[in-house]
């Protein structure tokens, strides 16, 4: 029998030891003599590594320790994370009304500790980081981003229990994580939580009120899947940025770099066609659609097919007319128009002269004779849209406008000289010529 007795009687005795030992490192804690409950606690659970009261004393003595540098020396790990373990192995003993008690006496500091602990070390180290001579400080920024993780970690612990209202996303941490993640060269981690983010559409703290900080995540997004060339990823997250940022059309121009880049110039000109659409006072929009299907009219190789060719002309006539009825007056409009015309007329005086023979039948004498016709009228229609960039760049001469001021007088050169006009053609190359000692300023 005594055999029988014998275990009890022992586990009796060591329930009152450990007992005893909770007393003692509690009144040490109550002294904050933190040291002292430090070493009785690690003496507990050294002997009974799942008493639950030790392990809720363990996080919340090791949390206070981890605030102040003088126990640094004390601890071997990182004091956040054994803190942390520990709580959660006291809080996995539901059923021990000891520790309930114990935790709600406290109002769960321990574990609010442990989340601001955490995001504590994670700022300084970013700011060190930021602040180090050795730039770019990789090192430094991905130990901002471990700890800005584990804060993560912590705070997701807090809202799956209900202790405190956290969202899915922690707005600012999963931000501050993947921001310290750029900075740390680690950019599938930086696009894993900002994809948290944008997923979430999240544009700062308030819906009402989005915060420019907060658009990072849709424009590094949306550019980073444009230089992978994965399109539907980018078209995802420019399209949710624009719904946030509405005003901003960095979003519309990293769509139309990715389309230009792969040849899709019937994507690029249907978002052309959108922005012109919704910003029908934006003189750059109307401005540069129509120089988009201008170099890609004029620019291609000779003999290439391009797909509805008189209505995409037709469309850039239409958007540098938008274009002077905003500003009449703007220099670039009209070299670009004045240069559209002279093109045109060119390829018509191009295709009569190809009209040639011994003896012409009277419909190739009648094309001949159009064309020619049609040539010139577009050189005479270039004129005074070239008179007038030059009118424009040459106020003030200032040296920024000397390039496109040249290109305007050589293009009213070219017209004249076309045109068999020698006394203007003489009156423009000097201008050209005189160009280099006028625009001094």
């Amino acid at each position: 029998m005594k055999k029988i007795v014998l275990p009890v009687l022992f586990a009796f005795l060591v329930t009152l030891t450990f007992g005893q030992d909770l007393k003692k490192a509690t009144k040490y804690v109550n002294d904050k003599d933190y040291e002292k409950a430090k070493t009785e606690i690690d003496g507990i659970l050294a002997k009974d590594p799942a008493n639950s009261q030790a392990l809720y004393l363990k996080s919340k003595v090791y949390t206070l320790m981890a605030d102040s540098s003088a126990y640094k020396n004390l601890f071997t790990g990182d004091p956040y994370d054994e803190a942390f373990d520990a709580f959660k192995k006291a809080m996995a003993d539901s059923n021990n009304p000891a520790v309930t008690l114990m935790v709600v006496k406290d109002n769960y500091s321990p574990i609010f500790g442990v989340y601001a602990g955490f995001y504590q070390e994670a700022a300084n180290a970013f700011n060190a980081a930021a602040n180090s001579n050795n730039k770019p400080d990789t090192a430094g920024f991905a130990k901002a981003m471990n700890y800005f993780i584990k804060a993560n970690d912590v705070g997701q612990y807090i809202a799956e229990n209900k202790w405190a209202s956290i969202g899915k996303v922690d707005t600012t941490l999963v931000l501050n994580i993947a921001k310290a993640a750029l900075n740390a060269k680690k950019n599938d981690s930086a696009r894993k939580y900002f994809q948290e983010i944008a997923d979430a559409h999240i544009s700062g703290l308030h819906a009402d009120s989005p915060d420019p900080s907060y658009e990072l995540p849709y424009q590094w997004l949306t550019l980073d899947y444009k230089q992978a060339g994965d399109s539907a990823n980018m078209v995802k997250y420019a399209t949710i940025g624009n719904e946030l940022y509405p005003k901003d059309d960095y979003y519309d121009f990293v769509e139309m770099d990715y389309y230009r880049e792969k040849d899709d110039h019937e994507a690029l000109f249907k978002k052309y066609d959108e922005l012109t659409s919704s910003n029908p006072d934006s003189l750059r929009y109307h401005l540069n659609y129509a120089t988009e299907i201008f170099s890609y009219i004029f620019s291609s190789d000779e003999g290439t097919v391009i797909p509805n060719k008189d209505q995409l002309l037709s469309t850039l006539q239409s958007q540098l007319d938008k274009a002077l009825a905003i500003e009449p007056n703007n220099g670039n409009v009209n070299l670009l128009y004045a240069q559209y015309l002279y093109n045109e007329g060119i390829f018509a005086l191009d295709a009569a002269s190809k009209i040639k023979g011994a003896k012409l039948t009277p419909e190739q004498t009648k094309n001949k004779s159009d064309l020619g016709g049609q040539g010139k009228d577009f050189l005479q229609k270039a004129i005074p849209y070239a008179e007038k960039a030059t009118t424009t760049f040459e106020e003030g001469y200032k040296k920024t406008e000397k390039s496109r001021y040249k290109s305007a007088v050589n293009l009213l050169e070219n017209i004249y000289q076309s045109l068999g006009d020698k006394d203007n053609l003489k009156v423009y190359s000097d201008k050209y010529n005189a160009a280099d000692e006028k625009f001094v300023n």
